[in-house]
């Protein structure tokens, strides 16, 4: 079968398997929180992102950017956040969104003491989007236990979840 791209990165009419599956579906999730973010009045940064993370203290209104350099992770490795929100007026520190989506059974609850240290380490409020339903609802509940809305992790939500919180104004 012939492989198809859009500029999503969603491979159409193609047979898909273990990690690019979670990749295409993971986008999914990813377009879900972009269409939110424009649909609340945020403009995509269009400058440099490798340098967006270290000088957004220079950067005002409301904006976003998808896969930033935030850093290293524990290991000293370089890290990128799925979104970093820039608007000053709701979020003084600046927000991240992480977005973790399991379709199938696997491995990636066994990540959430990863991603959890990793947000600890970098420090501005998070929060994480988790759906999907191939995920341990114990894990989840782990996650969601680990919140303090006054440290990094600030929530942790499903798709509806998070749809909820952003029709209360969460975004501004």
């Amino acid at each position: 079968m012939e492989k198809k791209t859009s500029l999503s990165s969603e491979t159409i009419n193609s047979p898909i398997i273990g990690g690019q599956q979670a990749n295409v579906t993971g986008n999914t999730l990813e377009r879900f929180v972009e269409r939110i973010l424009l649909d609340n009045g945020y403009l995509e940064f269009t400058g440099n992102r490798k340098q967006l993370f270290d000088n957004r203290a220079n950067v005002g209104g409301k904006q976003y950017a998808k896969q930033v350099p935030c850093g290293t992770s524990i290991y000293e490795s370089p890290r990128k956040c799925d979104f970093l929100i820039i608007n000053k007026e709701k979020f003084p520190s600046d927000l991240i969104i992480e977005c973790k989506w399991q379709q199938s059974n696997g491995s990636v609850d066994e990540k959430y003491p990863f991603t959890l240290f990793n947000i600890i380490k970098i420090g501005l409020p998070t929060i994480i989007l988790l759906d999907g339903g191939g995920y341990k609802r114990t894990a989840m509940e782990w996650l969601k236990n680990q919140v303090n809305p006054n440290r990094a992790l600030i929530g942790v939500y499903n798709m509806s979840e998070f749809q909820a919180l952003v029709n209360k104004r969460f975004l501004g």
